[in-house]
């Protein structure tokens, strides 16, 4: 594989997506796409089967190479899961020599760090600068250069389980694979589907999974405050087979074809057919009583970020609404329960690129897959999530990302 390819590899609890991009004129371009179905490797983007994503990470990289008509060696992966932890702290130091050096901002980001105590068994995947400040001047993105006696910044931390991590290392090492970088899904979704003016006035990223719904909230162009809620796309497949008393596999075509909230059903009493369970006799019932299933599940679920979206504070206003992205987004009347719930404006996030396979890609499916080959080319670009926008400070958060890369291959191996 070239330099000029980045291939983003989304693995989720339903199915793995291998996006392929090529830099042109410092723009990137989809050009290849790869899926496979996960086969019951992942439960809750938790790797609990490695031969079966083994072999789905295989075949969705082949099928994206086969696209794209190039060699895949390293790609850049995400990570999600109930495992997930992110952490707001506050770091504060003096300025020795009364201007602010890049050496000085390393040392502030650090001091925020060791303001959390992180078990043994977590990783840092991502330490994210918010702003700094200094002498109470706040609201500043690059301090270097400026003069000052105290330097102050706000940052997010993001820490994962150091098993969950080393069992996905596993995975795409097995499948022939190296990790070029890792990044929190829903921040590299959030590259894919998100304005800056939406991160600058604050927004509410909800990324509807499979196995869990992701919550980022961004403001000032910054990573406010991310959860996970383990529930996804599968507990909705689920409650349609208990509802309906049919097969999980019938209930995810039926969530297909005919799924939809309440709020979009026109014709009340339209006949949809249920598949017997066992060999016994399909079923004509009206569709309203699978529109009531999904609108009930859906509606807890949004409770349910309702209050994450309370637990982040007031402090962090989400002006520009919300956007909703992943597989299980596609819900026809999803938005508009979003919007109801959340009192929200809220719309479809769909992958914004310069060119390439973009009607292919123009999906919320395909949310982090492409944000994480977006995530990569920023990296190539020697800038990284924690310093969006703004100039690199040498020596930084990059090369701690190497380091502890290259501890996670060292106890993978």
């Amino acid at each position: 594989m070239t330099q000029e390819l980045i291939v983003g590899l989304d693995i989720g609890t339903t199915k793995v997506c291998a996006v392929v991009g090529e830099v042109r004129s410092n723009q990137v371009e989809i050009v290849g796409v790869g899926t496979a179905p996960t086969a019951g490797g992942l439960r809750k983007s938790v790797v609990v089967n490695i031969d079966n994503t083994v072999k789905a990470i295989r075949k969705a990289v082949e099928e994206a190479e086969t696209m794209a008509g190039c060699e895949i060696r390293s790609v850049f992966t995400g990570v999600a899961g109930a495992h997930i932890q992110g952490m707001n702290s506050h770091g504060v130091i003096v300025v020795k020599e009364r201007e602010v050096t890049p050496a000085e901002v390393e040392r502030v980001i650090e001091s925020a760090k060791l303001m959390v105590s992180i078990p043994s068994d977590r990783a840092v995947v991502h330490t994210l600068v918010q702003d700094f400040m200094i002498d109470g001047q706040d609201g500043i993105r690059d301090p270097v250069g400026i003069h000052g006696v105290r330097l102050e910044c706000r940052v997010h931390i993001v820490t994962a389980a150091v098993n969950a991590l080393n069992n996905i290392i596993k995975c795409v090492n097995r499948a022939g694979l190296q990790v070029s970088g890792i990044a929190l899904q829903s921040l590299a979704a959030g590259e894919a589907v998100l304005t800056e003016e939406e991160k600058a006035l604050g927004v509410a990223l909800i990324d509807f999974g499979g196995g869990t719904t992701d919550l980022a909230i961004f403001g000032g162009n910054s990573l406010r405050h991310s959860s996970v809620i383990p529930v996804g796309g599968n507990n909705l497949t689920n409650d349609i087979a208990v509802g309906l008393q049919t097969s999980l596999i019938n209930a995810e075509n039926l969530k297909k074809r005919y799924g939809c909230c309440l709020n979009t059903l026109s014709g009340l009493e339209e006949k949809i057919e249920i598949p017997g369970l066992g060999g016994r006799k399909a079923r004509l019932l009206p569709r309203r009583e699978l529109a009531e299933i999904i609108h009930l599940r859906l509606s807890e679920l949004l409770d349910l970020i309702a209050k994450e979206i309370h637990k982040a504070g007031t402090t962090i206003p989400v002006l520009a609404g919300a956007v909703i992205s992943g597989g299980s987004a596609q819900v026809p009347g999803l938005p508009e329960l979003v919007d109801e719930t959340l009192y929200l404006p809220t719309r479809l996030g769909h992958p914004v690129v310069g060119g390439g396979l973009t009607d292919v890609v123009h999906d919320p499916a395909y949310a982090t897959g492409v944000g994480l080959v977006l995530y990569g080319h920023l990296l190539q670009q020697g800038g990284d999530f924690a310093y969006p926008r703004v100039r690199k400070a040498a020596g930084g958060s990059r090369k701690g990302f190497w380091s502890r890369l290259k501890g996670w291959f060292k106890e993978v191996v």
